[in-house]
């Protein structure tokens, strides 16, 4: 049985499209996920994977990753670690040049220049940190991260340029990635396979489950929720991003929404953090029952 929250935007959808036949075939969550982007379609693109289906909408569209891409050099640092080609312990001394600004701390602490390359993995995902991004990304090559999206292949996934590198993008370099192709990302981490080790994806789940950067697809999901929820969020000026594993009893979902084109970042986010309410209350209804 659906909430009442997911009743509305059915109802509000029945309103707005009048012509569209609703059928077992299109989903009441997609039907709620199109009323919520209607006015706004061609900035979103989004792939939802349920056990019902999947949801995909300009799916396939390349769109700059902003700090999604952080999600596959995740991937490849730890499968450099399997390979014993560097410690996960080794420690890192961070000179002034080394850092950057944008999102996280280690630019902007006092005298705290030495971490661990297993510290710098976690700061670039669970604070989105660029200086520690920038740090892995050096550490495994570019190119090692570009050869695993081809691997997987996430056709429409390249790193051009690192995180901050303004030189770099006004020269034309820029970092995309689609909602498909980070879907495909997500399987990796959810799914036992050949890509990384069960180490390594519980490792690499841990981290994502502690990202404290919430206020998109996580915006509306209570402190005392019993959903298990591990994401990584990007964003850049005009660009809002977020991909994540729902997790709920004996259900699980892989939903990406990435969006761009927004004069105002914030309506964006909204927007995201709404389809996050209507995927938190379809994980957690009963939506076998009749009703």
């Amino acid at each position: 049985m659906l909430t009442n929250s997911v009743a509305k935007y059915i109802v509000n959808c029945e309103i707005e499209y009048k012509d569209v036949e609703i059928n077992v075939n299109q989903p009441q969550l997609e039907t709620g996920i199109r009323t919520i982007i209607s006015n706004t379609i061609d900035k979103f693109s989004i792939f939802i994977h349920t056990d019902d289906g999947n949801i995909a909408i300009n799916a396939y569209e390349p769109r700059k990753a902003a700090s999604l891409v952080k999600l596959p050099i995740l991937i490849e640092a730890f499968r450099q670690l399997e390979s014993d080609l560097f410690r996960a312990d080794t420690l890192v001394y961070i000179e002034r040049d080394m850092k950057v600004g944008g999102a996280g701390v280690i630019n902007y602490l006092t005298s705290s220049n030495v971490y661990s390359y297993k510290n710098l993995m976690e700061l670039m995902i669970i604070i989105s940190d660029n200086t520690a991004a920038n740090i892995v990304l050096d550490k495994v090559k570019m190119d090692h991260v570009n050869i695993l999206a081809k691997h997987l292949k996430c056709e429409h996934t390249t790193i051009q340029r690192k995180f901050m590198d303004s030189v770099s993008q006004s020269a034309g370099f820029e970092n995309y990635t689609s909602a498909y192709d980070m879907y495909h990302f997500l399987t990796v981490i959810a799914n036992h396979g050949k890509t990384i080790n069960n180490s390594s994806r519980s490792q690499i789940l841990e981290i994502l489950s502690n990202q404290q950067l919430e206020g998109k697809l996580a915006s509306y999901l209570p402190f005392d929720s019993d959903i298990k929820l591990y994401h990584k969020s990007g964003e850049l000026n005009g660009v809002e991003h977020d991909a994540a594993i729902f997790e709920y009893q004996n259900k699980r979902l892989e939903a990406v929404v990435m969006s761009e084109g927004w004069e105002n970042n914030g309506i964006g986010n909204r927007h995201i953090a709404d389809i996050g309410k209507l995927l938190i209350d379809y994980i957690t209804s009963d939506y076998e029952e009749e009703y």
